[in-house]
């Protein structure tokens, strides 16, 4: 719990979605004068700062998310969610004064305010988790583990494994799979009747496309190499528009992109003779 301050102060949550409502919830039961809200891992003290870290509580958090629902309707408890999981800095701060303006406004109202600098904010920062969430249905490059399951690593801006979730499990219903986030240490595990998300260490997941080929089975280089084929069959080389392929894949996004990485030399041209 946190005392009542008189002054501003800073507020620090666990880093899950649910520890932000709760802070939403606690700001907004203590009548709290909030200069910014932070996760615990990303922040950093100031010298004068009044910060006090709020305990998750579900009940608390379910209340608050209750209120998002009744106010807004499921498109901007969709969007709230969304921009909280953009990571985007000073978010969290951001989304909390929408919600203070949210739940004193009456219902439907808030929403609608586009010239809002705050519901603008929260709106774009959900929209690129959003538009990311889906260029990666196309970025995902699974492996074959040598235990017959599929695994990839991506490094994403935001944090977009639950919104990867329905897509894969719809694409591959029977298989086991995982997508391991190497930015978070977050992994998206799959064993054909659900998913959920687990910890695991950054430190110990591939840094590179090779590395990861370094993991799978045998077999895999087989697979590989039709897809590299594939992907040189359709690359007409009259029609190349690196500016147009650079912006449909950014190059932040080839570091695990077999077709980017493992690509085979060039074949040697030789001078002609006479």
């Amino acid at each position: 719990m946190v005392e009542v301050q008189t002054g501003s102060v800073v507020l620090i949550h666990d880093g899950s979605f649910e520890g932000f409502l709760s802070v939403v919830f606690e700001a907004t039961r203590l009548k709290l004068s909030v200069e910014r809200i932070e996760s615990r891992a990303r922040y950093e003290g100031g010298l004068f700062d009044a910060a006090r870290e709020i305990e998750t509580r579900t009940e608390f958090a379910e209340r608050v998310w209750k209120g998002v629902h009744d106010r807004g309707g499921d498109d901007v408890a969709g969007m709230v969610h969304g921009a909280f999981l953009s990571e985007m800095p000073d978010i969290d701060t951001v989304i909390w004064r929408y919600l203070r303006k949210l739940f004193a406004s009456p219902p439907g109202a808030m929403a609608k305010n586009v010239l809002d600098p705050d519901v603008h904010a929260v709106y774009a920062a959900a929209h690129k988790t959003a538009h990311e969430a889906h260029l990666f249905q196309g970025f995902v490059r699974f492996a074959k583990a040598p235990d017959g399951s599929m695994f990839s690593v991506i490094a994403p801006d935001h944090n977009i494994l639950q919104s990867l979730a329905g897509h894969f499990r719809q694409r591959y219903p029977n298989m086991p799979w995982m997508i391991a986030d190497a930015r978070r240490g977050l992994c998206l595990v799959s064993d054909g009747s659900g998913s959920r998300i687990v910890e695991c260490d950054p430190a110990k997941l591939p840094k590179n496309v090779e590395a990861v080929a370094s993991l799978a089975g045998p077999e895999e280089d087989k697979f590989r190499e039709l897809w590299l084929a594939y992907y040189d069959a359709i690359n007409i080389a009259e029609r190349r528009n690196t500016r147009q392929m650079t912006r449909l894949l950014p190059r932040k996004y080839w570091q695990y992109l077999p077709e980017r990485q493992m690509r085979r030399p060039e074949p040697e041209k030789r001078l002609p003779v006479g």
